[in-house]
C-alpha cells in the first residue's frame, strides 16, 4: 500500500498530487500547505520515498492504486488530480480509466508518446549512478531545485528502489499504449495539459494525445519554463493551479502558441 501524506483534512474539495520520477511526494508539500481551502492527498508512488518497498508494476496498475486512494480517502470520493512528469503520465491514465473519480486534472510535462532512443538509453544507463550522492546533487542543479530542497532530493534519490525505477523508466520511455488512453474519449472531465516552453519537443507533441481524445481537454505552454517548473517558479505554478481550480480554464499567463522552431 502506498504511503500517503495528508494536508488540511477538514478543508474543501480534495486534491491528489502525483510526483515526478526522481523525487517523492515531498515535492508537493509546500504547495499543498499553501492551499488551506483544499484537502490534499500526496502519495509516494511505488518504489519511491516512503513507498520504496512497494514494487512498481505498471503505469495502469499504479493509476488504479491512485484511484483507490481517491475512492477511499477523498472528500465525496472524487478529487482534482495534479501531476508532473511521471505523475502526469499516471494522472492521464488515471483519468482515462477512472473518469468518474476525477473532478478535474492539471497535468504537466507528460511524455505520453515516449522518448527517443538516445534519451532512453542514457536515462536507463544512469540508474547505475543512483547510489552516488554526487549524481543526485548534479541532478538537483539540472532541475533548478531551490537550495532548501537539495538535501531531501538527494536522500530520496538514494532511497529509490532501482528495480522499480528500471521498470518504470522502461514503460514511460516506451510511451503509453493508445489502448490506455482510449477511455479519455468517454470522459467529460476538464483537463489542462501543460508543457514548459523550454521542455523537449517530445513533451510538446504529446499534448495532442489528450486533446485529440478528451472533449474537455485544453493544452497550453508555460512561457520560459523548463520541465520542473513547479520548483523553478513555485509561485507561478500555484497561481496557475488556483486559477484552474477556480475557473476550470487556463490562466492568462499561459500561452497557446507552440515553441519557436516547432
Amino acid at each position: 500500500m502506498m504511503f500517503v501524506h495528508e494536508e488540511h483534512q477538514d478543508a474543501g474539495e480534495t486534491l491528489l498530487f502525483l510526483h515526478g520520477g526522481n523525487v517523492a511526494g515531498w515535492m508537493w508539500r509546500d504547495l499543498a500547505a499553501s492551499l488551506p481551502d483544499h484537502h490534499s492527498l500526496i502519495p509516494d508512488l511505488p518504489g519511491f520515498g516512503a513507498s520504496n518497498a512497494e514494487p512498481w508494476t505498471s503505469v495502469a496498475e499504479v493509476a488504479d492504486s491512485a484511484a483507490a486512494i481517491i475512492r477511499d480517502r477523498a472528500h465525496g470520493g472524487r478529487a482534482h488530480v495534479v501531476g508532473l512528469s511521471l505523475g502526469a503520465v499516471v494522472g492521464t491514465v488515471l483519468v482515462a480509466r477512472h473518469p468518474d473519480l476525477v473532478r478535474s486534472a492539471m497535468l504537466t510535462g507528460a511524455p505520453l508518446q515516449g522518448v527517443g532512443t538516445t534519451t532512453r538509453v542514457s536515462g536507463v544507463a544512469q540508474i547505475r549512478w543512483w547510489g552516488s550522492r554526487s549524481y543526485w546533487r548534479v541532478m538537483a542543479r539540472a532541475f533548478r531545485l531551490p537550495d532548501d530542497s537539495v538535501d531531501t532530493f538527494v536522500e530520496t534519490g538514494m532511497g529509490i528502489d532501482r528495480a522499480s525505477a528500471r521498470r518504470m523508466l522502461t514503460q514511460v520511455y516506451e510511451g503509453v499504449p493508445a489502448t490506455d488512453l482510449e477511455g479519455l474519449r468517454r470522459t467529460r472531465t476538464p483537463i489542462l495539459m501543460l508543457a514548459g516552453e523550454r521542455e523537449p519537443k517530445a513533451v510538446h507533441r504529446a499534448l495532442a494525445e489528450v486533446t485529440s481524445r478528451a472533449p474537455k481537454a485544453v493544452a497550453r505552454v508555460v512561457p520560459r519554463m523548463h520541465h520542473v517548473w513547479s520548483a523553478e517558479d513555485p509561485e507561478l505554478f500555484r497561481r496557475v493551479l488556483q486559477h484552474w481550480l477556480a475557473a476550470r480554464e487556463p490562466a492568462p499567463e499561459l500561452a497557446s502558441r507552440r515553441r519557436p522552431g516547432d
